[in-house]
């Protein structure tokens, strides 16, 4: 394994270890556990994730205003587009904020399934040497999964050398789950190891229909985008595929994860409603306007007494809208040529 799957696993482990003793040696119960803590752990991203799927739903009809005005000046839709985006506070990317941090918990789970003795049994540094070196000669193709291996044959003679202690601490743990062995890797052959991807895929169509029965609501039943349906079967395929090259375990912590997932996802649609999130955001919109406009109509009155007091004048291109602020200036520029020319200047009800 590579060295940041060993340094992320080592938390992991822990983590792990811990359930591991709290539940009274029992792997999979352990790891069911550490998969809801995980998933607690990326709620409040998942939260976030949930209502930036909602901002984005409403920006919807704006960003295909702008690609519609911009289709044939890529670059000016890219700059309109990052300026609507600041404007509106959302941020594309925060929505792949849980499936980034699941990741490197991925990666460094594959370490911890692998190395049982290590992160699970805690055996010390030597004797996870020796048990490295033994593997190495009897089954060299198993250098990879050596702590599995040795779990597996722990009653061979060629580990008596270890000594009884340590082989009866090898023993205590159990790999087997309804009669599959956790730190396998599924195969394409016909056997009770096979349930491992198809659940993953099943499990993984599931939160995807989820989603997308979730996003149709949020655009109002009008959700017919093809790289989202596209998406939809790609997922599932692609867990599929990944739990076979990974040890059973870590395909089991994916099958806990999509349960936990799709259960999570719509305990949130109902707390975090998409209609409701939308009108709070449409109120919220409506105020910062109400609050611009009330600031322009004090800066409008605070230039025209201002200017009733002789005071000098100075435009304020936050509180004035770009119109009023060219209609003030041609005041001022009226006011001027009146002035050189000996004129009386009389304000205009258009330059107030």
């Amino acid at each position: 394994m590579g060295f940041i799957s060993k340094l992320i696993g080592i938390p992991l482990g822990w983590v792990i270890w811990v359930f591991y003793n709290f539940l009274g040696h029992h792997y999979v119960l352990s790891l069911f556990l550490f998969t809801l803590f995980t998933r607690l752990l990326l709620l409040p991203s998942t939260i976030k994730q949930q209502k930036s799927a909602v901002k984005n739903a409403r920006l919807k009809p704006k960003m295909d205003a702008l690609q519609k005005k911009y289709a044939n000046n890529k670059q000016k839709y890219q700059e309109e587009l990052m300026k609507l985006y600041e404007k509106e506070g959302f941020n594309p990317m925060s929505g792949c904020l849980p499936l980034l941090i699941q990741l490197p918990i991925l990666y460094g789970l594959i370490n911890v399934v692998y190395n049982p003795l290590t992160h699970i049994v805690r055996l010390g540094s030597e004797t996870i040497t020796k048990i490295g070196e033994i593997v190495k000669e009897v089954a060299p193709s198993f250098a990879n999964q050596a702590e599995i291996y040795a779990i597996n044959h722990a009653t061979d003679e060629a580990f008596a050398s270890l000594g009884a202690d340590v082989i009866e601490k090898m023993q205590s743990i159990n790999l087997n789950f309804l009669g599959i062995n956790l730190g396998e890797k599924p195969t394409w052959a016909f056997n009770v190891l096979l349930l491992i991807p198809i659940l993953s895929g099943l499990t993984s169509l599931l939160v995807s229909l989820i989603s997308q029965k979730n996003m149709t609501a949020q655009q109002g039943g009008t959700a017919n985008n093809p790289t989202m349906k596209g998406m939809m079967l790609f997922m599932p395929l692609l867990s599929l595929l990944f739990t076979f090259g990974v040890p059973a375990g870590v395909g089991l912590y994916w099958i806990f994860s999509n349960i936990i997932s799709a259960v999570q996802t719509v305990i949130l649609y109902k707390v975090y409603n998409p209609q409701q999130i939308a009108a709070q955001m449409e109120a919220e919109e409506e105020a910062k306007k109400e609050e611009e406009r009330q600031a322009r109509i004090e800066a409008k009155k605070a230039l025209k007494q201002a200017r009733e007091n002789g005071e000098d004048i100075e435009l304020d291109e936050k509180a004035l809208s770009q119109k009023e602020i060219n209609k003030r200036k041609i005041a001022e520029a009226r006011k001027r040529m009146a002035e050189k020319y000996g004129e009386e200047y009389t304000e205009k009800e258009e330059d107030q």
